[in-house]
């Protein structure tokens, strides 16, 4: 791995490579299914793509019930929503108030260098430029904890 790379790359770059070389692996043994006619290649092939794609889709589900809630309030003459944890579940809410778990994803935070540029802001800065949710949420974060 990379030197520089970031906390949530190590974090998503084995479960990618992990599905992605599946897949690969699966393909592949459709194509010999396809090409020399061989039955259960095929059927293996048809069975393990049906339980990826069912997979996947319930991550993409229990993803969307998670965040459901927590669409954002509009803040009044900003162009951006505020976020707060409380609107999320209280499963996603327990994970981020997890110590260990806030670790990781304030390494992430600062690893993306998201907020970077505010660190120089005047007070009167932050009200005339615009922020993305992130940078809003962790400029909050850090008033609160006092960092």
């Amino acid at each position: 791995m990379a030197k520089d790379s970031t906390t949530c790359e190590n974090f998503l770059q084995t479960p990618l490579l992990v599905v992605g070389f599946i897949i690969l692996i699966i393909s592949l043994a459709g194509f010999i299914g396809a090409c020399f006619h061989v039955a259960w290649a095929l059927w293996v092939y048809l069975v393990v793509m049906m339980l990826l794609i069912i997979g996947l889709m319930i991550i993409t589900v229990f993803g969307f019930i998670l965040t459901s809630q927590g669409g954002g309030a509009q803040v009044s003459g900003r162009i951006y929503r505020e976020f707060h944890l409380q609107d999320y579940s209280p499963w996603l809410n327990d994970r981020v108030k997890d110590p260990k778990n806030w670790n990781k994803i304030r390494g992430c935070i600062m690893g993306s260098k998201t907020c970077s540029k505010v660190a120089t802001w005047t007070p009167l800065d932050y009200l005339r430029n615009d922020m993305t949710p992130v940078q809003v949420d962790f400029i909050s974060f850090l008033l609160m904890t006092k960092i």
